[in-house]
């Protein structure tokens, strides 16, 4: 179950953090470390295509000629590697990362290992605070179904709404 909610969180935003405490009673931090490292570069290998088909079309290719996103792109070139496992890892908006490697023409493989590498520490830092702290499962279990109303209410408040 938890391999399947983080490859789900690769594509719908949703708290890591109440699964991963969550599963760190039943399972040791390293073992969900490394579930959620190849989780993340599986879901990371999607998403890279995904981005790169998505900006093909041609609104959304327009946007690109913009100076700033010009900018961006040439600011995550610097070190794609490091900068994809920083964001990762840390609690930075990974979306940010999401659209500028794939579009700057960085190796998919390379992003995807990155981006396994990055989530790996960060799960494994949260399974053991919830292997050393004993936080109740109904608080746990009610955090991840908040997280998953969240996400649904977005996104029914996102196709309600009127398109331009």
């Amino acid at each position: 179950m938890f391999f399947g909610l983080m490859v789900l969180a690769g594509f719908v935003p949703q708290p890591l953090t109440p699964a991963t405490l969550l599963a760190a009673k039943a399972a040791p931090p390293w073992a969900l470390a490394l579930v959620a490292a190849v989780a993340a570069a599986l879901a990371a290998l999607v998403d890279h295509r995904i981005v790169r088909g998505t900006f093909q079309i041609q609104k959304l290719a327009e946007i690109r000629q913009k100076p700033l996103f010009q900018r961006a792109e040439g600011w995550v070139k610097v070190a794609p590697f490091l900068t994809t496992t920083a964001f990762a890892a840390l609690p930075l908006p990974f979306i940010i990362v999401r659209v500028l490697m794939p579009l700057s023409g960085y190796s998919a493989l390379r992003y995807a290992v990155a981006v396994g590498l990055g989530r790996a520490p960060r799960i494994y830092v949260i399974a053991t605070v919830g292997k050393e702290f004993d936080i109740p499962t109904e608080l746990l279990v009610g955090a991840i179904a908040l997280g998953a109303l969240v996400s649904l209410a977005a996104y029914v408040q996102q196709r309600r709404a009127p398109r331009a």
